[in-house]
Order: C-alpha cells, then structure tokens, then sequence
C-alpha cells in the first residue's frame, strides 16, 4: 500500500470521537485528511485549522471535494441514513460510526445505495480490532477450554456528560441504548459465537423520568452459547466499567474494559493444552493452582471424557495503554477497508453486513422489550 496514492478522507461530526480518530489516522501512510465539515461552523473551522484542511458547513461542500474519496462519518444515529445516501449516490467511500442507522428498512436503502455506486459502507466496530479480542477468539476457536457455553456482558456506563437534554436520551435520534450502543456488543458476540438472536429482552426507566437508562437482553448463537447482555447508563465516570464473563466446558474466561486490554482465565487442561495457551497468549502469566492424578479420560464433563491433568490460571496483557490500544484498533480497521479499497481481492474483517447484522439484533431487542423500531 505504501506505494500507492494516499486516499483523501473527509470527517464529517466534529466532535470529540472525530478529533481522537484523525489523530489517529494522521499517522497512516495511505490515507490523508483531506476535509472536515460540522453544521456547527465553528467546530468544522476550528478543526479544519488544526488540521490545516478545508472546512465545511455541509456534507454537500464536503462531497463535492474532488481530494475526497472517503466519508468517515461521526454524527448521531438519525443523520446517518441521510449522509450515508448522500454520499453513496456521489460515489464516495464511508466510514460510519454505529449503528448503520435506526432500522432495518432504512439499512436496507443505504446498503443498495452503496451495492449500486461500488463503494463501501462499513460500521466502526473497532472491537474486533484489538489484541484481546483477536486472541480470544484464537483461544475459543482452538478448543482447548471446549465449548462457551454462557456469556455475561456487564457494561455500566457512565452518564456523567449526559445531561437531560443530550440527544442520547432522545430515542428518536439515538434509537435508544440497543441501537446506538448494544450493536456493538451484538456484534463483538458474534464475531467469537457465531450469529446471534435475541430471544427475550427487557428495558428500564429511570424513576421519576422518560429516561431508558438500563437495558438487559439474552441472546442464543449458533454455537449454542447463550449471552446475556446488561447495558446500563447510570455510573459516574470514574466507575465506568465494562465485564465479559465467558463460562466454557472446562474453565472460564474473563476480559475487562470497554476498549479490551486484559484477559483472565481459570481453566482444566492437560499439557498440550497450557503450551497451546502459552502460545497463544505469549509473555502470560500462568500458574498451576491444582494437578489431578488420575488415569487419562477419567474426568468426564458435559458427556464426554477429558483428559485433564491440571488447573491453571492466566493474566495475559498485551498493551495495558488504553488509548494506544484504542487509536491503534481505529487505525487498523481504516486500514482494513482502504486495504480493500485498493485491492478488492482483500477480504476484511468488518463489512457491511455485520453493521446490518447487528442493526438487527438490536431491532429485535427494541420490538420484544416493547418497543418499536
């Protein structure tokens, strides 16, 4: 790629997440920022100094910007539907923050916008972008812990920038916490399981408010796992946190934090298997906390006999910088696509079905909590 034309890439969403991702792109050899625009004049302007780019009011100026070949767009969920078509129909790329848009039908229409034009629309899931979750799912796929069986996602959320009146709250432009937030998880899920559907779901109003600040939902994978996912905005910021709880056939898994830097496990194995692990996890902490002497395959779980010979823990943390990890995850997936964009025969991690896949988990979770979408 290096000897290739760096390709243009203008922001539309001059925010905070807007400003930490073209820092962030500012260091890829096949990208430049081209142009900023933000219907706050100011914020598009102040970028657009920082960045020593034009500055635009309108997607339309920016779209029409011949350096422009990439959209990434960062803006609440109810203008992607809208800016996605837009640029799509100028035969632009896009990248767009989460979720692809409010429902499926509107989906639907910026997908066969995108399939007509020949460009690309994928989502910003940078969680399959990171080291933990690229060995985790080494971990899972090798079989040496079995199969998962359940999942727990725990994610309290801090509202401590939310006011009442943040667009957040506002369902008709957030879609509410599955659609703007869960889809993440939706999908972080089944890029380790396998698809996922929801089969029951519930939601929580804040007392004395019209706030949906809690959500909780179950969901059944193909690999027969069943994930329970609790989403709640209700923690101060210093207590924001976020805990996956894997239980698989012979031990468990869990990993820390939104962006994910840690993975912990407790685990029966036999030798084989602590080397498998080693490798995988290269640098972990692994310790023996019991050995079992008995013959082989005398140690039967779930039906079936093991060949078990120790329990073992693990601490493996492979960059324990969270904003390194963060920056590196978004540089990587917009590599990813330009990857893609260069050479069609590149096959990404992420396109535009799991935006729609997981789109869809979340439609599902609205409609069985009692809501609609």
């Amino acid at each position: 790629m290096s000897n290739t034309a760096p390709l243009g890439l203008g922001l539309i969403g001059c925010g905070a997440f807007g400003d930490f991702c073209l820092h962030a792109y500012k260091t890829i050899d096949c990208v430049k920022i081209a142009a900023v625009a933000d219907v706050r004049t100011e914020a598009a302007q102040a970028f657009g100094r920082t960045f020593d780019v034009p500055a635009y009011s309108t997607l339309e100026e920016l779209i029409a910007d011949e350096s422009v070949q990439i959209v990434h767009i960062a803006t609440p969920p109810s203008s992607h539907h809208e800016l996605v078509l837009a640029a799509a129909r100028a035969g632009k790329h896009i990248l767009c923050e989460k979720p692809l848009a409010m429902n499926l039908e509107q989906a639907d229409e910026m997908l066969s916008a995108v399939s007509t034009s020949g460009t690309i629309a994928p989502v910003n899931f940078v969680l399959r972008y990171n080291d933990v979750t690229r060995t985790l799912k080494r971990i899972i796929d090798s079989g040496i812990l079995g199969q998962v069986i359940s999942g727990r996602l725990t994610n309290g959320a801090s509202d401590s920038m939310l006011d009442p009146g943040h667009w957040f709250w506002d369902k008709k432009i957030s879609g509410g916490i599955f659609v703007e937030h869960g889809v993440h998880f939706f999908d972080f899920y089944n890029s380790l399981l396998g698809p996922g559907t929801v089969i029951d779901a519930n939601t929580e109003i804040r007392p004395g408010t019209t706030q949906e600040d809690r959500v909780m939902c179950t969901v059944k994978h193909d690999s027969g796992a069943i994930v329970n996912h609790y989403h709640g905005f209700d923690q101060a910021a210093v207590m924001d946190r976020t805990t996956h709880h894997m239980l698989c056939e012979l031990g468990d898994i869990r990993i820390n934090g939104w962006i994910p830097l840690e993975i912990d496990i407790d685990a029966a194995v036999n030798e084989s298997g602590a080397e498998q692990l080693a490798e995988l996890c290269p640098g972990a902490e692994i310790k023996v906390t019991d050995t079992f002497d008995r013959p082989r395959g005398t140690l039967p779980s779930r039906g079936a006999p093991r060949d078990l010979t120790k329990r073992i823990s693990l601490h493996y943390v492979p960059n324990a910088d969270k904003q390194t990890v963060y920056a590196n995850s978004v540089k990587d997936l917009l590599i990813d696509q330009l990857s893609y964009i260069i050479d069609k025969t590149h096959t990404r991690e992420i396109d535009e079905s799991n935006g729609r896949a997981a789109l869809a988990m979340a439609q599902q979770a609205c409609i069985l909590a009692g809501g609609s979408q």
